[in-house]
């Protein structure tokens, strides 16, 4: 019978009938802190693509959203053409676009195909 009596004072101190009781707040929670991810360095790659009777030469990927323009090569005296872009570490896929057609890189011998039927060439790019 005590127990009862010990509760029944207990919610008598707690408040009466219409009287608010008073809580203890809690305490707003600092935003959790995001991690940054390290940067990860792009690295200079060079395409190039022996092709003396073209006109215009560019190289279409992954990496550019395969716009098949967005990437120029520049011809030297001989007929190779070349340009450098910065690419992401990973394995990335791209083709030649000369004159319009797409072309396969011709030395490089890593392929996987495509939805079109034909295969992209894979460039892989260390850290």
């Amino acid at each position: 019978m005590a127990k009862k009596d010990g509760i029944k004072k207990m919610a008598a101190k707690a408040g009466k009938a219409g009287k608010a009781v008073k809580t203890k707040k809690a305490k707003p929670k600092a935003p959790a802190k995001r991690q940054k991810k390290p940067a990860r360095t792009k690295t200079e790659t060079t395409f190039r693509l022996a092709a003396p009777q073209a006109a215009k030469v560019f190289v279409a990927g992954c990496f550019n959203e395969w716009h098949p323009t967005a990437n120029p090569l520049e011809r030297d005296d001989e007929g190779t053409w070349s340009c450098s872009l910065y690419i992401e570490p990973g394995e990335h896929e791209y083709r030649f676009v000369v004159d319009g057609v797409w072309w396969d890189d011709p030395v490089n011998t890593i392929r996987c195909w495509n939805e079109f039927g034909t295969q992209n060439c894979v460039l892989i790019v260390q850290d």
